[in-house]
């Protein structure tokens, strides 16, 4: 019945499919009881995954407008649908496990190695390595590192330059003014100052596949976080949860109980959801201007 079926692959009672032949599956897969699989494209299914009861696969997909989904002026006798469809692939990579009660819709990818959780609907797709959950599905955890961390150098003032004036002049603009981001970012030009900070803090990268930096960090022996930038196009992509973890894990090496940081209005979320705690709101100066950001503290005991 199905396209392919692999070595040593399961399928559980009560499964309901399509068409069946658009069904490829991996070796050493479970798909367990009362899962839905409608085929009418394609769904790979990779190798040593499992896919918990109740799960529901849907290739279809309809036009969101009901003008646009029914056919006005239908005849019987066209041999066409009196509704408009179209369907697209599914595809599951290896090491996937799908939790029960999952809902997985047209033309997404859940990457491997990924969980998605129980009672999911995976709207969109699900890169590699990672723990997805909730209605829409997003991600919550990443398993694996996705950056590669270094000790930052003088070499690499140029390049943190440009991330810093970037990512001000961008992601920083949602919650100041014009004239406070451009302030705060000329606060980037002077690459003694930059020197200055290397040689008093301990900076780290995070770097993607080709190399290029997709955020940086700092701490200091007193517990002092002194930077934390991502680039404007890697926003919400880990690569601030993995910076932090990196310099938490510096501040444990130094031996200090508790981090301290001066955070931006669009920073604090983030940290809060770290565990960071607002001490204090106060105005500091950029350059010329008194930027609004709050001091925010974490024990590390």
């Amino acid at each position: 019945m199905l396209g392919k079926i692999g070595q040593h692959s399961n399928i559980g009672r009560n499964f309901t499919c399509q068409c069946g032949k658009h069904i490829f599956i991996g070796e050493k897969t479970i798909i367990n009881d009362n899962c839905t699989l409608m085929d009418e494209n394609h769904i790979y299914i990779g190798s040593k995954v499992l896919i918990a009861p109740h799960v529901q696969f849907y290739t279809a997909t309809h036009p969101v407008c009901f003008e646009e989904r029914f056919v006005e002026d239908w005849n019987e006798y066209s041999e066409e649908l009196f509704f408009r469809t179209k369907a697209l692939p599914i595809i599951v990579e290896d090491e996937v496990w799908v939790g029960g009660g999952s809902v997985i819709l047209a033309g997404v990818t859940i990457g491997r190695g990924s969980v998605i959780g129980a009672g999911s609907v995976v709207t969109k797709s699900i890169p590699a390595n990672c723990v997805a959950v909730g209605n829409p599905c997003k991600v919550i955890r990443w398993l694996k590192p996705r950056y590669k961390i270094r000790p930052l150098v003088e070499e690499d003032i140029s390049e943190m330059q440009q991330l810093f004036r970037s990512t001000v002049l961008n992601v920083n603009l949602r919650d100041y003014t014009n004239e406070e981001v451009m302030d705060w970012a000329s606060c980037g030009d002077d690459v003694a100052h930059w020197k200055d900070l290397l040689s008093q803090n301990y900076y780290i990268g995070a770097f993607d596949e080709q190399d290029r930096m997709a955020g940086f960090s700092s701490m200091n022996k007193k517990g002092y976080l002194h930077s934390m930038f991502v680039h404007k196009d890697m926003q919400r992509k880990g690569v601030a949860t993995q910076l932090l973890e990196e310099v938490e894990k510096v501040a444990v090496a130094y031996g200090v109980t508790e981090i301290t940081s001066e955070v931006s209005l669009t920073a604090r979320p983030f940290f809060e959801r770290k565990g960071y705690k607002v001490v204090k709101s106060q105005k500091c100066r950029a350059n010329k201007l008194m930027l609004t950001n709050f001091v925010m503290r974490k024990c590390i005991l």
